[in-house]
């Protein structure tokens, strides 16, 4: 039987409620809010810990999620 609570050590990141976490959200994605204004019509929105992509098309929409993608990787 799997106790219910468990222990787990987390040595990477930045702690939850931090408040370094939205500074540093946005220094690392600062980069990738530019891939929606190089776009016609495309919008990226950064917003705390989320990321809001419109496109007036499918085909723009799918190719920011791979830029998106290629530039976090």
């Amino acid at each position: 039987m799997i106790p219910l609570t468990t222990a787990c050590v987390i040595n990477i990141g930045v702690r939850q409620g931090s408040v370094f976490s939205p500074f540093l959200f946005a220094l690392y994605l600062d980069d990738l809010s530019k891939l929606g204004s190089s776009s016609k019509g495309c919008c990226m929105i950064l917003y705390a810990d989320d990321i809001l992509i419109l496109s007036p098309s499918v085909s723009q929409l799918e190719y920011l999620l791979h830029a998106c993608e290629s530039e976090l990787a």
